[in-house]
Protein backbone atom coordinates (compact mmCIF):
# COMPACT_ATOMS: atom_id res chain seq x y z
CA UNK A 1 0.00 0.00 0.00
CA UNK A 2 1.34 3.40 -1.01
CA UNK A 3 0.90 6.35 1.32
CA UNK A 4 -0.87 9.14 -0.52
CA UNK A 5 1.24 12.27 -0.21
CA UNK A 6 -0.09 15.63 -1.34
CA UNK A 7 2.48 18.09 -2.75
CA UNK A 8 2.67 21.61 -1.39
CA UNK A 9 0.81 22.98 -4.40
CA UNK A 10 -0.45 21.75 -7.76
CA UNK A 11 2.50 21.32 -10.09
CA UNK A 12 2.24 22.56 -13.67
CA UNK A 13 3.63 19.92 -16.03
CA UNK A 14 4.95 19.90 -19.61
CA UNK A 15 4.56 16.42 -21.15
CA UNK A 16 7.15 15.72 -23.88
CA UNK A 17 6.93 12.82 -26.36
CA UNK A 18 3.49 12.25 -24.86
CA UNK A 19 2.33 9.26 -26.92
CA UNK A 20 -1.26 8.52 -25.93
CA UNK A 21 -0.88 10.21 -22.54
CA UNK A 22 0.25 7.39 -20.24
CA UNK A 23 2.55 9.69 -18.27
CA UNK A 24 -0.22 12.22 -17.66
CA UNK A 25 -2.67 9.46 -16.76
CA UNK A 26 -0.14 8.41 -14.12
CA UNK A 27 -0.20 11.74 -12.32
CA UNK A 28 -4.01 11.78 -12.52
CA UNK A 29 -3.86 8.64 -10.36
CA UNK A 30 -1.37 10.21 -7.99
CA UNK A 31 -2.95 13.68 -7.82
CA UNK A 32 -1.36 17.07 -7.28
CA UNK A 33 -0.17 17.64 -10.86
CA UNK A 34 -1.67 19.32 -13.91
CA UNK A 35 -0.44 18.87 -17.47
CA UNK A 36 -0.56 22.24 -19.24
CA UNK A 37 0.83 21.22 -22.64
CA UNK A 38 1.66 18.10 -24.65
CA UNK A 39 4.36 17.61 -27.26
CA UNK A 40 3.69 14.73 -29.66
CA UNK A 41 4.48 14.42 -33.38
CA UNK A 42 2.52 11.25 -34.21
CA UNK A 43 -0.85 12.20 -35.73
CA UNK A 44 -2.73 9.18 -34.39
CA UNK A 45 -1.46 9.86 -30.88
CA UNK A 46 -2.47 13.51 -31.30
CA UNK A 47 -6.01 12.34 -32.09
CA UNK A 48 -6.07 10.24 -28.91
CA UNK A 49 -4.76 13.14 -26.82
CA UNK A 50 -7.33 15.51 -28.30
CA UNK A 51 -10.06 13.03 -27.47
CA UNK A 52 -8.90 12.41 -23.90
CA UNK A 53 -7.68 15.92 -23.06
CA UNK A 54 -9.38 18.39 -25.40
CA UNK A 55 -8.50 21.34 -23.18
CA UNK A 56 -4.71 20.74 -23.27
CA UNK A 57 -2.76 22.23 -26.22
CA UNK A 58 -0.40 20.09 -28.30
CA UNK A 59 2.86 21.35 -29.82
CA UNK A 60 3.71 18.69 -32.44
CA UNK A 61 7.49 19.05 -32.79
CA UNK A 62 9.84 18.96 -29.79
CA UNK A 63 12.25 21.21 -31.70
CA UNK A 64 9.61 23.95 -31.55
CA UNK A 65 9.33 23.94 -27.74
CA UNK A 66 10.44 27.34 -26.44
CA UNK A 67 9.14 29.75 -23.83
CA UNK A 68 7.70 31.76 -26.72
CA UNK A 69 5.85 28.83 -28.28
CA UNK A 70 4.47 27.86 -24.87
CA UNK A 71 3.29 31.41 -24.27
CA UNK A 72 1.69 31.21 -27.70
CA UNK A 73 -0.57 28.35 -26.61
CA UNK A 74 -1.42 30.01 -23.30
CA UNK A 75 1.14 28.28 -21.04
CA UNK A 76 2.61 30.80 -18.60
CA UNK A 77 3.91 28.56 -15.82
CA UNK A 78 5.76 25.22 -15.78
CA UNK A 79 7.10 23.55 -12.64
CA UNK A 80 8.22 20.24 -14.08
CA UNK A 81 8.83 18.28 -17.27
CA UNK A 82 7.96 14.65 -17.96
CA UNK A 83 9.33 12.86 -21.00
CA UNK A 84 9.05 9.39 -22.49
CA UNK A 85 11.91 9.98 -24.92
CA UNK A 86 12.23 7.66 -27.96
CA UNK A 87 13.79 4.33 -27.00
CA UNK A 88 15.03 2.87 -30.36
CA UNK A 89 18.51 4.44 -29.94
CA UNK A 90 18.98 2.41 -26.74
CA UNK A 91 16.77 -0.66 -27.15
CA UNK A 92 18.42 -4.09 -27.09
CA UNK A 93 16.15 -4.97 -30.02
CA UNK A 94 17.78 -2.32 -32.22
CA UNK A 95 21.26 -1.28 -33.35
CA UNK A 96 21.84 0.74 -30.14
CA UNK A 97 23.51 3.65 -31.89
CA UNK A 98 22.64 5.92 -28.95
CA UNK A 99 24.30 9.31 -29.55
CA UNK A 100 24.75 8.53 -33.25
CA UNK A 101 21.03 7.82 -33.76
CA UNK A 102 19.03 10.72 -35.19
CA UNK A 103 16.10 9.65 -32.99
CA UNK A 104 18.06 10.42 -29.82
CA UNK A 105 16.24 13.41 -28.31
CA UNK A 106 18.19 13.83 -25.08
CA UNK A 107 19.89 16.87 -26.60
CA UNK A 108 16.56 18.55 -27.27
CA UNK A 109 15.36 17.53 -23.81
CA UNK A 110 18.30 19.28 -22.13
CA UNK A 111 17.88 22.30 -24.40
CA UNK A 112 14.31 22.59 -23.13
CA UNK A 113 15.48 22.17 -19.54
CA UNK A 114 17.81 25.14 -20.05
CA UNK A 115 15.08 27.12 -21.81
CA UNK A 116 12.38 26.59 -19.18
CA UNK A 117 14.42 26.01 -16.01
CA UNK A 118 11.92 23.71 -14.27
CA UNK A 119 12.19 22.61 -10.64
CA UNK A 120 12.13 18.94 -11.57
CA UNK A 121 12.02 16.49 -14.46
CA UNK A 122 11.17 12.82 -14.95
CA UNK A 123 12.45 10.71 -17.85
CA UNK A 124 11.33 7.20 -18.85
CA UNK A 125 13.21 4.89 -21.20
CA UNK A 126 14.25 1.28 -21.77
CA UNK A 127 16.86 -0.36 -19.50
CA UNK A 128 19.26 -0.39 -22.44
CA UNK A 129 19.80 3.29 -21.71
CA UNK A 130 21.90 2.25 -18.71
CA UNK A 131 24.43 0.27 -20.76
CA UNK A 132 24.45 2.15 -24.09
CA UNK A 133 27.97 3.07 -25.25
CA UNK A 134 29.49 1.10 -22.39
CA UNK A 135 27.32 3.06 -19.88
CA UNK A 136 29.02 6.29 -20.96
CA UNK A 137 25.81 7.72 -22.42
CA UNK A 138 23.92 7.30 -19.13
CA UNK A 139 26.90 8.73 -17.26
CA UNK A 140 26.69 11.78 -19.55
CA UNK A 141 22.96 12.13 -18.83
CA UNK A 142 23.57 12.09 -15.07
CA UNK A 143 26.49 14.47 -15.40
CA UNK A 144 24.37 16.93 -17.37
CA UNK A 145 21.55 16.85 -14.83
CA UNK A 146 24.07 17.42 -12.04
CA UNK A 147 25.81 20.24 -13.92
CA UNK A 148 22.45 22.00 -14.21
CA UNK A 149 21.94 21.84 -10.44
CA UNK A 150 19.72 18.77 -10.11
CA UNK A 151 19.92 15.86 -7.71
CA UNK A 152 19.14 12.60 -9.49
CA UNK A 153 17.52 9.32 -8.54
CA UNK A 154 16.90 6.38 -10.84
CA UNK A 155 15.73 2.80 -10.83
CA UNK A 156 14.32 0.02 -12.97
CA UNK A 157 11.05 -1.75 -12.39
CA UNK A 158 8.44 -3.45 -14.48
CA UNK A 159 4.75 -3.26 -15.28
CA UNK A 160 4.42 -6.66 -13.60
CA UNK A 161 5.14 -4.93 -10.28
CA UNK A 162 1.80 -3.09 -10.56
CA UNK A 163 -0.27 -6.09 -11.62
CA UNK A 164 0.37 -6.42 -15.37
CA UNK A 165 0.66 -9.85 -16.97
CA UNK A 166 3.79 -8.80 -18.88
CA UNK A 167 7.21 -7.71 -17.62
CA UNK A 168 7.96 -4.47 -19.52
CA UNK A 169 10.92 -3.21 -17.53
CA UNK A 170 11.71 0.49 -17.77
CA UNK A 171 14.27 2.83 -16.26
CA UNK A 172 12.89 5.94 -14.55
CA UNK A 173 14.98 9.02 -13.78
CA UNK A 174 13.85 11.67 -11.29
CA UNK A 175 15.81 14.92 -11.34
CA UNK A 176 14.89 17.54 -8.76
CA UNK A 177 16.45 20.89 -8.01
CA UNK A 178 17.91 21.92 -4.71
CA UNK A 179 15.33 23.15 -2.23
CA UNK A 180 16.72 26.71 -2.40
CA UNK A 181 15.30 27.10 -5.94
CA UNK A 182 11.78 26.10 -5.02
CA UNK A 183 9.33 28.94 -4.78
CA UNK A 184 10.93 31.04 -7.51
CA UNK A 185 8.72 32.06 -10.41
CA UNK A 186 9.08 30.70 -13.93
CA UNK A 187 10.21 34.13 -15.17
CA UNK A 188 12.91 34.25 -12.48
CA UNK A 189 14.15 30.80 -13.45
CA UNK A 190 14.18 31.75 -17.14
CA UNK A 191 16.21 34.88 -16.36
CA UNK A 192 18.75 32.75 -14.49
CA UNK A 193 19.90 31.14 -17.71
CA UNK A 194 21.31 34.52 -18.86
CA UNK A 195 23.55 34.52 -15.77
CA UNK A 196 26.75 32.58 -16.52
CA UNK A 197 27.18 31.75 -12.83
CA UNK A 198 23.90 29.82 -12.84
CA UNK A 199 24.99 27.29 -15.46
CA UNK A 200 28.77 27.56 -15.54
CA UNK A 201 31.13 27.53 -18.44
CA UNK A 202 32.91 24.46 -19.49
CA UNK A 203 36.17 22.73 -19.76
CA UNK A 204 34.31 19.43 -20.23
CA UNK A 205 32.74 20.33 -23.58
CA UNK A 206 33.98 17.30 -25.49
CA UNK A 207 32.55 14.95 -22.86
CA UNK A 208 29.03 16.14 -23.65
CA UNK A 209 28.90 17.36 -27.23
CA UNK A 210 29.48 14.01 -28.90
CA UNK A 211 26.39 12.66 -27.13
CA UNK A 212 24.13 15.70 -27.18
CA UNK A 213 25.12 17.10 -30.55
CA UNK A 214 21.88 18.99 -31.14
CA UNK A 215 22.07 20.90 -27.87
CA UNK A 216 23.11 24.50 -27.45
CA UNK A 217 23.33 24.69 -23.68
CA UNK A 218 26.57 25.61 -21.85
CA UNK A 219 28.37 23.20 -19.54
CA UNK A 220 29.67 23.64 -16.02
CA UNK A 221 33.39 23.72 -15.36
CA UNK A 222 33.22 21.56 -12.26
CA UNK A 223 32.22 17.93 -12.04
CA UNK A 224 29.41 17.17 -9.63
CA UNK A 225 29.40 13.96 -7.65
CA UNK A 226 26.24 11.92 -7.72
CA UNK A 227 25.16 8.58 -6.38
CA UNK A 228 22.54 6.06 -7.26
CA UNK A 229 19.47 6.00 -5.06
CA UNK A 230 16.84 3.32 -5.29
CA UNK A 231 13.29 4.19 -6.27
CA UNK A 232 10.71 2.50 -4.08
CA UNK A 233 8.93 -0.25 -5.93
CA UNK A 234 5.54 -1.81 -5.45
CA UNK A 235 5.90 -5.60 -5.39
CA UNK A 236 2.26 -6.56 -5.68
CA UNK A 237 1.51 -9.00 -8.49
CA UNK A 238 -2.24 -8.83 -8.08
CA UNK A 239 -2.77 -5.20 -9.04
CA UNK A 240 -3.59 -4.36 -5.38
CA UNK A 241 -1.22 -1.41 -5.40
CA UNK A 242 -3.22 0.96 -3.23
CA UNK A 243 -3.77 3.36 -6.12
CA UNK A 244 -7.02 4.62 -7.56
CA UNK A 245 -9.00 1.96 -9.42
CA UNK A 246 -9.92 4.42 -12.18
CA UNK A 247 -7.34 3.02 -14.57
CA UNK A 248 -7.11 -0.60 -13.41
CA UNK A 249 -8.93 -1.74 -16.53
CA UNK A 250 -6.44 -0.13 -18.92
CA UNK A 251 -4.75 -3.33 -20.09
CA UNK A 252 -3.47 -4.07 -16.59
CA UNK A 253 -6.16 -5.45 -14.30
CA UNK A 254 -7.16 -9.07 -14.81
CA UNK A 255 -10.76 -7.94 -14.89
CA UNK A 256 -11.55 -6.72 -18.37
CA UNK A 257 -8.30 -8.02 -19.85
CA UNK A 258 -9.90 -10.57 -22.19
CA UNK A 259 -11.87 -7.97 -24.23
CA UNK A 260 -8.63 -6.04 -24.77
CA UNK A 261 -6.85 -9.16 -25.96
CA UNK A 262 -9.71 -10.01 -28.29
CA UNK A 263 -9.64 -6.47 -29.66
CA UNK A 264 -5.99 -6.94 -30.59
CA UNK A 265 -7.07 -8.73 -33.76
CA UNK A 266 -9.51 -7.78 -36.51
CA UNK A 267 -11.49 -10.12 -38.78
CA UNK A 268 -9.77 -11.26 -41.94
CA UNK A 269 -10.99 -10.07 -45.32
CA UNK A 270 -11.50 -12.71 -47.99
CA UNK A 271 -10.12 -10.85 -50.97
CA UNK A 272 -11.47 -11.87 -54.39
CA UNK A 273 -9.32 -12.52 -57.44
CA UNK A 274 -9.53 -10.20 -60.45
CA UNK A 275 -11.63 -12.72 -62.35
CA UNK A 276 -14.01 -13.09 -59.42
CA UNK A 277 -14.39 -9.31 -59.18
CA UNK A 278 -14.99 -9.09 -62.94
CA UNK A 279 -17.80 -11.64 -62.65
CA UNK A 280 -19.69 -9.37 -60.23
CA UNK A 281 -22.25 -6.80 -61.30
CA UNK A 282 -21.05 -3.20 -61.49
CA UNK A 283 -22.95 -2.39 -58.29
CA UNK A 284 -21.33 -5.32 -56.45
CA UNK A 285 -17.91 -4.34 -57.77
CA UNK A 286 -18.29 -0.84 -56.35
CA UNK A 287 -19.53 -2.27 -53.07
CA UNK A 288 -16.60 -4.71 -52.92
CA UNK A 289 -14.02 -1.98 -53.57
CA UNK A 290 -15.61 0.21 -50.92
CA UNK A 291 -15.49 -2.64 -48.39
CA UNK A 292 -11.84 -3.32 -49.29
CA UNK A 293 -10.94 0.35 -48.82
CA UNK A 294 -12.69 0.42 -45.43
CA UNK A 295 -10.90 -2.77 -44.42
CA UNK A 296 -7.51 -1.31 -45.37
CA UNK A 297 -8.29 1.87 -43.42
CA UNK A 298 -9.22 -0.21 -40.39
CA UNK A 299 -6.01 -2.21 -40.67
CA UNK A 300 -3.97 0.99 -40.82
CA UNK A 301 -5.77 2.33 -37.77
CA UNK A 302 -5.27 -0.99 -36.00
CA UNK A 303 -1.55 -0.83 -36.74
CA UNK A 304 -1.39 2.67 -35.25
CA UNK A 305 -3.30 1.49 -32.19
CA UNK A 306 -0.94 -1.42 -31.57
CA UNK A 307 2.06 0.87 -32.08
CA UNK A 308 0.68 3.46 -29.69
CA UNK A 309 -0.13 0.87 -27.02
CA UNK A 310 3.26 -0.78 -27.47
CA UNK A 311 5.07 2.52 -26.91
CA UNK A 312 2.77 3.75 -24.16
CA UNK A 313 3.89 4.38 -20.61
CA UNK A 314 2.04 2.24 -18.07
CA UNK A 315 0.07 4.79 -15.99
CA UNK A 316 0.30 2.77 -12.76
CA UNK A 317 4.11 2.72 -13.04
CA UNK A 318 4.20 6.47 -13.62
CA UNK A 319 1.95 6.94 -10.57
CA UNK A 320 4.60 5.34 -8.36
CA UNK A 321 7.18 7.77 -9.67
CA UNK A 322 4.94 10.75 -8.94
CA UNK A 323 4.38 9.45 -5.42
CA UNK A 324 8.17 9.33 -4.98
CA UNK A 325 8.45 12.90 -6.30
CA UNK A 326 5.87 14.06 -3.76
CA UNK A 327 7.93 12.47 -1.00
CA UNK A 328 10.88 14.52 -2.23
CA UNK A 329 8.72 17.66 -2.10
CA UNK A 330 7.72 16.82 1.46
CA UNK A 331 11.34 16.28 2.50
CA UNK A 332 12.40 19.58 0.92
CA UNK A 333 9.60 21.32 2.77
CA UNK A 334 10.90 19.92 6.05
CA UNK A 335 14.49 20.86 5.23
CA UNK A 336 14.39 24.07 3.18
Amino acid sequence: MIDQITPLETQKVLDLCSGIGGFTLGHLISGGFETVAFCEINQYCQQVLNLRFPQIPIIPDIHDITTESLYGVGVKEIDGIIAGLPCPPFSLAGKRQASKDSRNLFGEFFRIICEIRPDWAIVENVPGLLTAEGSEFFRAVLWEFASLGFDVEWGVFSAASVGAVHKRERVWIIAHSQSSRRGTSWNQRIQERTNPASVGGGDDDDFQRHRFTNSVYPERSRRVEYQKRAIAQCTSSRGDDGLSARLDGCLLGVTGLNPWLCAATIPSFNRLTRSQVAALTLYCQREYRQLWAEYQARRRQHTEQIKALGNAIVPQCAALIFERLKRIFKQQHKNP
